[in-house]
């Protein structure tokens, strides 16, 4: 059985708390070996080998996470290990280096609505999962023109497309961005459901 490390904040979460949102996980998950935890700051290189892929939920990038994690999480997926990253676990400006190993930098969002979000081109993840909507914050995001992305979902906002959801190689590694998942509501939306699944297949190698 594939182990799958979340890591993620309960109460030290700035904006999005694993609260809730870890029986979701649990839930779209079952059949993989789940470790939850927020004890992550110290962890090393070693620690984070233990794992198939990891799941990066973290909401206290600036708050909690320094470095040497930072590095540590570099040297994984660099080496091989997958990585999925999920809505604000791209939020890291004071490690830049986290911003360029997902592909992009957050700017902000307007208030939270009901998104569209529609396919770009075909991919492995989203065969199958057909075009959904759910009540999100519409991430700005600059992407990185060095990482070399493969968009595969954009969400319409105001009549405009936008990044949404894409997937990258990082030295040997996989990573897979999901923009969405702000509260435990939209883990219950099954298109989500089903490209997280599909992600973390995909990321291991599996689809």
């Amino acid at each position: 059985m594939k182990k799958i490390l979340i890591l993620g904040d309960y109460k030290e979460a700035e904006w999005h708390s694993l609260g809730g949102a870890d029986a979701e996980f649990k839930r779209i998950l079952a059949g993989f070996e789940l470790t939850i935890t927020e004890d992550y700051p110290d962890m090393k290189l070693a620690d984070l080998q233990r794992y198939d892929l990891i799941i990066n939920y973290i909401g206290g990038w600036g708050k909690r996470a320094g470095s040497d994690f930072a590095g540590a999480l570099l040297g994984y997926v660099a080496a091989g290990g997958p990585l999925l990253t999920l809505h604000g676990g791209i939020i890291a400006h004071t490690l830049p280096e986290i911003e360029q190993l997902v592909g992009a930098a957050f700017t902000g969002h307007p208030e939270r609505e009901v998104l569209e979000y529609v396919h770009v081109g075909e991919h492995p993840i989203t065969e199958g999962v057909k075009p959904f909507s759910m009540d999100e914050e519409p991430y700005q995001l600059e992407m990185d023109n060095l990482a070399k992305v493969q968009m595969i979902l954009e969400y319409v906002y105001r009549g405009e497309k936008y990044p949404a959801a894409w997937v990258r190689n990082y030295g040997s590694g996989r990573t897979c961005y999901l923009s969405m998942g702000h509260d435990p509501a939209c883990f219950t939306n099954e298109g989500f459901g089903l490209l997280i699944r599909r992600g973390a297949q995909w990321c291991l190698g599996e689809l």
